[in-house]
């Protein structure tokens, strides 16, 4: 049975040479199907097809990804994910201390304390003024 599982082993690693291979975007992926499928089994209809395909497109896409020999365009994918996960991330951890907002001219992220009450805003990348409030999160009792 040593020698078998030994050579599974070893044939896995031969197939997967050259390989993408499991990344945070598959993971992410593998679990969102998942996630996908519980509500597909309490619903009836079509509403649970969709449910359904989407459940297999998920699946059959992060295996195309864990198993694509494209490994620089599958690491360009997943870098991006990445990124977008940080700056998700970023803006959840600092929601309480500041305020964002988007300069309605360049469309740049700027980052305002809050509690400042009024202010005016100056964009860092193209000089647009425009005022907003800066208010502090109610307190919830």
């Amino acid at each position: 049975m040593k020698k078998f599982l030994e050579k599974l082993r070893n044939a896995t690693y031969k197939f997967m040479y050259g390989r993408n291979g499991v990344d945070q975007l598959s993971s992410f992926l593998i679990t969102a199907s998942l996630v996908i499928l519980i509500p597909s089994v309490f619903l009836n209809g079509y509403v649970r097809l969709v449910f359904f395909v989407l459940f297999w497109a998920t699946v059959i896409y992060s295996y195309f990804r864990i198993l694509s020999k494209n490994v620089y365009k599958r690491q360009k994918e997943n870098m991006w994910f990445v990124n977008k996960m940080n700056y998700i991330k970023t803006r959840i951890s600092q929601r309480k201390q500041y305020r964002f907002y988007n300069c309605p001219k360049c469309k740049t992220h700027l980052r305002v304390p809050r509690g400042a009450g009024e202010i005016t805003i100056t964009c860092k990348k193209c000089g647009y003024q425009f005022d907003k409030k800066a208010w502090e999160i109610p307190m919830k009792f």
